[in-house]
């Protein structure tokens, strides 16, 4: 019987997901001549995605919290994603600007940052692994779903 239901309720689930996707710009007759017009999914798939994206504004504003951030969680289970600053979406001079700007106003939390990267071994055998040094860390963001990301100024 518990597996009945389990396999309804997933099936019931993964066909609600997939309405949207199948009623994308499709209109749905809703009788007495009212017609109901599917909105698009695309426009909340690029906001979704814009709302993620790594940008100049994003890291600078991460930068003040970076040296309080709690990193002793974060352990070899944890997903650790480090972008580096050459690939950030943005105008590279201005942002690269007010980038620089914030890590001078904050060089005390940089120092207190790059030595709790450096004392963390998840995060520094990630960052050792893909060439890079706790000193080159600017800044560190917690995720909701547990995750880091570390982001490495690889400017020359």
């Amino acid at each position: 019987m518990k597996k009945t239901i389990i396999s309804t309720t997933i099936a019931a689930l993964l066909a609600a997901t997939a309405l949207p996707a199948l009623a994308q710009d499709v209109g749905v007759d809703a009788g007495a001549g009212v017609s109901v017009e599917a909105p698009a999914v695309d426009a909340a798939v690029d906001a979704a995605v814009d709302a993620t994206a790594d940008t100049y504004d994003s890291v600078t504003a991460s930068i003040a919290g970076s040296a309080t951030a709690d990193l002793s969680g974060v352990t070899e289970e944890t997903q650790v994603t480090i972008v580096l600053l050459s690939s950030l979406e943005g105008d590279a001079a201005a942002g690269g600007t007010a980038l620089d700007e914030a890590l001078s106003a904050n060089a005390e939390s940089m120092t207190t940052l790059q030595g709790n990267i450096d004392s963390n071994a998840t995060i520094k055998a990630k960052l050792e692994a893909e060439g890079h040094m706790p000193s080159d860390v600017v800044a560190v963001k917690t995720n909701a779903d547990g995750s880091v990301t570390v982001y490495v100024d690889d400017r020359a």
